[in-house]
């Protein structure tokens, strides 16, 4: 007995350190600034429902370390800006997947540096950003590409890198891992 309940009580900690989807909703809330969520335009996935974000190479994130992940397509004024929130395996895995996506954006090495945690590039008629805050990765594209575009973009991860400290260091303080 004394075996299953301990068992019990470390499945619930290692539960607790992983995401749900109101988690990543508050994360990426139906607001940003002045930026709203379009109806019906969010779409969240867990292991390989991750398919439902990622139309045809979600192998790439998966094996990346990606857990689940939501995107939401945020409107104002006419202008759009698709925002996805990663849960990775790990804070080391969503580093090394940032990396990957600066070498893939740049054809460049990532920065070595511990403060390397965001960048954003422009192409092709977008902005995207990229962030890393913890476990998380995150991305923001923007359908615009111009600097204000890739301002834009870089202003909607920080948002997110600053909700999902937020969101982690209350699930510290209750008792989770976050």
């Amino acid at each position: 007995m004394r075996l299953l309940t301990a068992t019990v009580l470390a499945l619930l900690a290692a539960s607790s350190c992983w995401a749900t989807r109101e988690d990543l909703q508050k994360i990426a809330p139906e607001k940003i600034n002045s930026w709203s969520a379009v109806k019906d335009a969010t779409v969240y996935g867990r292991g390989d429902g991750i398919t439902d974000i990622y139309n045809g190479g979600y192998e790439v994130y998966t094996k990346a370390g990606v857990t689940e992940a939501l995107r939401r397509i945020y409107e104002q004024k006419g202008k759009y800006v698709e925002v996805t929130a990663h849960q990775m395996k790990s804070a080391s895995a969503a580093r090394a997947f940032l990396a990957d996506r600066y070498r893939m954006e740049t054809g460049k090495p990532a920065p070595k540096a511990q403060s390397f945690v965001r960048f954003s590039s422009s192409g092709s008629g977008s902005s995207t950003a990229y962030a890393v805050q913890g476990r998380w990765f995150f991305t923001a594209v923007l359908f615009e590409e111009t600097a204000q575009g890739r301002a834009q973009a870089e202003g909607f991860v920080i948002v997110l890198e600053q909700k999902s400290a937020a969101l982690d260091k209350s699930r510290q303080k209750q008792g989770g891992k976050g």
